[in-house]
């Protein structure tokens, strides 16, 4: 009986202690991990599937909430949240969100148009709103990712994913379709301009099949990260089989499109006739090796050596269906990192992704590199506790953002409703680095049944 009780009053101890990372604090939605050096808390809870994510230059929070617009939230010196409110009442905002470099002006997008605010980010108010892009609306992927340049903050550069998996229309620039576009917002219309309007908007790069992420190095080149074709097959060129590949074909991939302001018209991604190889052990009828180009159902137009010879090749390729959403590059002038966020898989036997990696990399030529080139392996930053079990339910990441000295990255999971801190330091939120290991969580998940049971014992 004693021993019992002694039990039950470490248990409640240690279920409380994962409570006491920021005042306030939610608790988690699942079970999750962070890696050795790093310390981990949700800050925000109970959101409107939240989207896009940036920390504006006074180090405030501005989160994207579908269905309600845009949150702001005061933040203290440990980056926990202080203080929460609404800075854009407008539901039809689903994704895309920036701050410009002055910190006086904010972006937001909808499925159909870009808009622009003048913005106090002291009292946290955007007023005056204006149209900048129009006429992006349209089947399939509904994200318009923005991104303000950071070397040339007059360009601002959108991205619009494919109509539908396979989209032919991915294969013309003037389509408007699975392509990014980089805009001299100085140049825009008094109503805003449409995404097609060649004089506003330059090609960066088309056959782009749903390049949602978009970041730029601290050398001012931009960067997209690509979500492939779903239900991949391989029509054998020799026997004429019709082979599903989907479970490990095809790669998602980063592409290196260069400066904002220098559009590369002619960039094109592969989609809808070019797909990169992660696995190449189901096509056998080729030898390939992964990174490589092949065709879904080559053919005398389209097959793998016009695409090999027409496609650009990617700069890394992460394993297919793990969805990554947005990434960052490291902010401290010691940290050469690429930190993806992996929303993760439902076209794959076993799910995968729900998670964010970190990609070592250099600088050479003027651009970030993986450090292993297309191949480059990653580690786990923080994670679910068994990504295989997603599919019953995970925190699944969407949008990351750095603060200015890079020592804090918020997540944000739409699914969960949550914003998470990650923070360098083992001891950043005092006595927990997993958070939380799952002992605690077997405890937190059980704490009412246990709550019973000691009120039982001391009857």
């Amino acid at each position: 009986m004693v021993s019992s009780l002694a039990w039950s009053f470490v248990f409640l101890s240690l279920a409380s202690s994962v409570h006491a990372a920021c005042p306030g604090a939610p608790a988690p939605a699942y079970p999750y991990r962070v890696a050795a050096g790093w310390s981990a808390t949700p800050v925000l809870g109970n959101l409107s599937r939240p989207r896009g994510i940036i920390v504006d230059t006074k180090g405030n929070l501005l989160v994207l909430e579908r269905g309600k617009g845009i949150t702001g939230h005061k933040l203290d010196e440990n980056g926990c949240v202080k203080s929460s409110k609404v800075v854009v009442d407008d539901p039809n905002l689903n994704h895309g969100i920036d701050v410009h470099p002055s910190g006086r002006t904010l972006v937001a997008s909808t499925p159909d148009l870009a808009y622009q605010w003048a913005y106090d980010a002291d009292d946290l108010e955007a007023t005056d709103r204006r149209t900048l892009i129009t006429s992006m609306l349209g089947p399939g992927h509904n994200t318009r990712t923005l991104h303000i340049s950071r070397k040339s903050p007059d360009y601002l550069v959108v991205s619009v994913g494919s109509g539908s998996n396979i989209d032919e229309g991915a294969f013309q620039a003037g389509a408007g379709r699975a392509q990014i576009r980089s805009f001299d917002t100085r140049s825009l219309a008094a109503e805003g301009s449409a995404f097609t309007d060649g004089n506003a908007g330059k090609v960066m790069g088309f056959g782009m099949r749903n390049s949602v992420g978009i970041a730029e190095d601290r050398e001012g080149t931009i960067h997209s990260i690509d979500n492939s074709v779903d239900d991949a097959y391989r029509v054998n060129v020799v026997t004429g089989q019709v082979l599903d590949i989907h479970n490990d074909n095809p790669a998602e991939k980063l592409y290196t499109l260069g400066q904002a302001n220098n559009a590369n018209q002619s960039f094109f991604g592969g989609a809808p006739y070019c797909y990169t190889v992660y696995d190449p052990t189901p096509i056998t009828d080729l030898a390939l090796q992964p990174g490589d180009y092949f065709a879904l159902q080559p053919n005398s137009s389209f097959n793998d050596a016009w695409c090999s010879a027409n496609a650009a090749k990617p700069s890394l390729i992460l394993p297919p269906h793990v969805a990554p959403l947005d990434m960052k590059f490291g902010v401290k002038k010691d940290d050469n990192n690429l930190y993806i966020g992996l929303h993760g898989s439902f076209n794959r036997d076993t799910t995968i992704g729900y998670k964010v990696i970190v990609v070592p990399g250099q600088y050479s030529d003027g651009k970030w590199v993986p450090t292993g080139g297309v191949t480059t392996g990653s580690s786990d930053l923080l994670t679910n506790q068994n990504e295989a079990n997603c599919g019953t339910g995970c925190f699944r990441p969407v949008g990351l953002a750095f603060d200015d000295d890079g020592e804090k990255l918020y997540v944000s999971s739409d699914t969960s409703g949550e914003v998470f801190l990650v923070r360098r330091g083992s001891g950043a939120f005092g006595s927990f680095k997993n958070h939380p290991p799952s002992g605690v969580m077997t405890v937190v998940v059980a704490l009412p049944a246990l709550m019973w049971a000691l009120s039982q014992v001391l009857l």
